[in-house]
């Protein structure tokens, strides 16, 4: 039987606070050591997280496979999102070994971005270890905002922004709507980078119907009504990792933003276009996407 999503919260949380200790204490290699001990339990303690996983791989990859073959990729990506989680906690405190291992490609696209002096609207997705691409842009000496919506999860959300303090990365909530409209303006009119997360579930009132990975899912308009609104150049910018476990943060040209005579077309296909950005990443590297926990990520399961 499954565990309630409420004791999977407080295993969560308190598995996050544990590891920060431990991190700072105990060598990286003994932690994966015991995480590898430990997986038989955190298998069966995220069985219904796992079965959302099995389920939407066979949504994406066709229901015709044997079942068993999701469940052994299920396994490997619960693992890779552990491996995830130590890499944060353990970079987080020593940023000095992170720097060594993050390699920022066309850099120079954002520097020019930059240059003109509205902000960046930077387009991301929950795509490999992406805080830390959000740590490594501090530490090149970059402002960075990140717009999320509100969490549920008081705790998590209260360990989360604390981390987000301790670096000076600007996390600004959804709502109430005024407030982040305000924030999210000045930050552009400081010159700053405002992320995006694009692959988060919106509502069909509040979003556009887009195709991504063979199903139709509903995204936010944001990045392109920021752009309408203050002229800010659209940068997509994602953090992925390599076989020898060293980072690259991929900066993208400057989107090219469709202008025609149907405004709700210009929109469709603008946000399109930055979708099928994400997905040829997630399609490079699927293991690294966080979204196939997501419950109802596709619009047939709204």
């Amino acid at each position: 039987m499954p565990f309630s999503r409420n004791f999977q919260s407080r295993l969560i949380d308190g598995s996050l606070k544990f590891f920060e200790c431990i991190v700072r204490i105990i060598p990286r290699w003994f932690i994966k050591f015991l995480m590898g001990a430990v997986f038989p339990i955190v298998w069966l303690t995220t069985r219904e997280l796992s079965q959302i996983c099995i389920r939407n791989f066979q949504l994406v990859y066709g229901d015709s496979e044997d079942r068993k073959k999701y469940e052994l990729l299920t396994r490997r990506y619960i693992r890779s999102i552990g491996d995830a989680m130590l890499d944060l906690l353990y970079y987080l405190h020593r940023p000095q070994e992170l720097s060594k291992i993050v390699h920022v490609d066309h850099e120079d696209n954002l520097k020019a971005a930059l240059k003109e002096g509205r902000g960046v609207i930077a387009v991301s997705a929950h795509l490999g270890n992406f805080p830390l691409m959000f740590v490594s842009l501090v530490q090149k000496g970059y402002k960075v905002n990140v717009i999320i919506r509100n969490i549920r999860d008081e705790n998590f959300s209260k360990f989360l922004f604390q981390l987000c303090g301790k670096w000076g990365i600007n996390m600004i909530q959804t709502s109430p709507g005024k407030q982040f409209l305000k924030e999210s303006l000045a930050a552009l009119k400081r010159n700053e980078l405002l992320f995006f997360l694009l692959d988060e579930v919106v509502a069909k009132d509040n979003g556009v119907k887009v195709t991504f990975l063979n199903r139709e899912v509903m995204r936010a308009k944001g990045p392109v009504l920021f752009l309408e609104r203050t002229s800010s150049p659209i940068l997509p910018m994602f953090i992925l990792q390599d076989e020898k476990k060293h980072f690259k943060i991929h900066i993208g040209q400057p989107f090219e933003i469709q202008k025609g005579s149907d405004a709700r077309d210009n929109m469709a296909a603008n946000i399109a276009g930055l979708t099928n950005i994400i997905e040829y990443f997630v399609n490079q590297y699927p293991f690294q996407w966080g979204g196939w926990f997501n419950k109802r990520w596709a619009l047939d399961e709204n």
